[in-house]
């Protein structure tokens, strides 16, 4: 009997450990970039939205302006996201919160009735205010329309300020004599990594139960820095503010 042999070897069959180990890092980079892009993508449509969220607040502002004739005071964190006194006036304090429900604003809420950013973090809200009793604050009744007509220059009033970076000095002042600033802290919140984001946090040192807030009437504005700076804010220019007030006949 002749003994037949195979014409080819045999030959290994699937992929070897190497191969395999290949294919997984390959799989594993082309993941890591799509959940990459996905992460920013998430995070770009979150600042639009938050951007978007603070000029409804601008808008409302103005609004409530022109039919009461004055700004709402800030809401605290025990006042149920009314502002604080309800009766505006001297503010009980006057970096606080967005005062939603004095607004009726439409959003997701905290368990202390605190309008809430994209990131789920309290939306805040400052007033400018003053120790003089010569000089009108705009959240009492009457005193925007008794300043327009006297007319005292803004100057002389203590007003808040936007900057481009901290601290905040007259060669990066962005804004001036404003009377009242609506910011998101981003997704760190009070976290603050720069000393640009502490200014607009507040040093830890002025307290709203768990929060901290601003202690001072500066603050800054500057472009997005991932780990540096993510602080959104618009501000209420008192000529618009005035020029509503007009259109509504709440002025002079």
């Amino acid at each position: 009997m002749t003994k037949t042999t195979d014409k080819f070897p045999d030959l290994e069959q699937g992929f070897s450990l190497i191969e395999m180990a290949m294919v997984l890092v390959i799989i594993g980079l082309l993941l890591g970039g799509v959940l990459v892009a996905v992460s920013q993508t998430i995070e770009n449509a979150r600042r639009a939205t938050a951007r978007a969220q603070l000029r409804e607040v601008e808008t409302a502002l103005y609004g409530y302006a022109q039919a009461y004739g004055r700004l709402p005071c800030p809401a605290t964190h025990n006042s149920n996201g009314l502002e604080s006194p309800v009766t505006g006036g001297p503010c009980t304090n006057a970096h606080g919160f967005v005062p939603s429900v004095t607004l009726n604003l439409n959003g997701a809420v905290n368990g202390d009735v605190l309008l809430l950013d994209p990131w789920q973090n309290p939306l805040r809200y400052s007033v400018a205010s003053t120790s003089s009793p010569s000089s009108p604050l705009f959240t009492n009744t009457g005193e925007i329309q008794a300043f327009f007509a006297s007319g005292t220059p803004l100057a002389a009033l203590n007003m808040l300020k936007v900057c481009s970076t901290s601290p905040c000095t007259a060669a990066n002042e962005q804004a001036t004599l404003l009377p009242a600033i609506v910011f998101s802290m981003g997704p760190d919140w009070s976290f603050y990594t720069s000393a640009s984001e502490q200014e607009n946090a507040g040093n830890g040192t002025s307290t709203l139960g768990i929060y901290n807030v601003d202690n001072d009437n500066n603050f800054v504005s500057a472009e997005y820095a991932e780990d540096i700076f993510d602080d959104q804010l618009v501000w209420l220019s008192p000529y618009v503010l005035f020029n509503k007030m007009i259109s509504a006949g709440k002025l002079p």
